[in-house]
């Protein structure tokens, strides 16, 4: 007998996936990991609307049922970072950019560059938390 029921062995199948595809991506060849690296940081530093809107296709569930459930559970964590951590799995899920390498290239961002890209992620968290 299972003894958990069959929708959370789901979520449990689909987060073991996304976290799979997060081991791939560490992988990656080291050019490659490189060059996405600096496509994400040229998004957060030139586009903070387009990795705000990814983040709204993350938590919508357009990259797959673990990742939306992982961020899902972020946005219902007020007491963390939640912008910070949400921004990595865009980083990771959206531009294939290793989570180490993605805080390397936040770091790059300026104070400025920050504050806009934190300001449009918290647009779309609040949302996320209203629905």
């Amino acid at each position: 007998m299972n003894r958990f029921p069959a929708m959370y062995e789901y979520e449990i199948n689909e987060r073991r996936i996304a976290q799979k595809e997060g081991a791939e991506i560490d992988h990656l060849p080291l050019n490659e990991r490189k060059e996405n690296a600096q496509r994400f940081y040229e998004a957060m530093r030139d586009d903070p609307a387009a990795v705000a809107e990814r983040l709204g296709w993350l938590i919508d569930g357009n990259y797959g049922a673990g990742q939306q459930s992982m961020a899902r559970q972020i946005v219902l964590s007020p007491r963390m970072n939640r912008a910070a951590a949400l921004n990595g799995l865009v980083g990771t899920y959206e531009y294939r950019c290793p989570a180490r390498m993605v805080a390397t290239a936040w770091k790059r961002l300026t104070a400025g560059q920050k504050a806009k890209l934190d300001s449009a992620l918290q647009v779309v968290i609040r949302a996320a938390e209203n629905e």
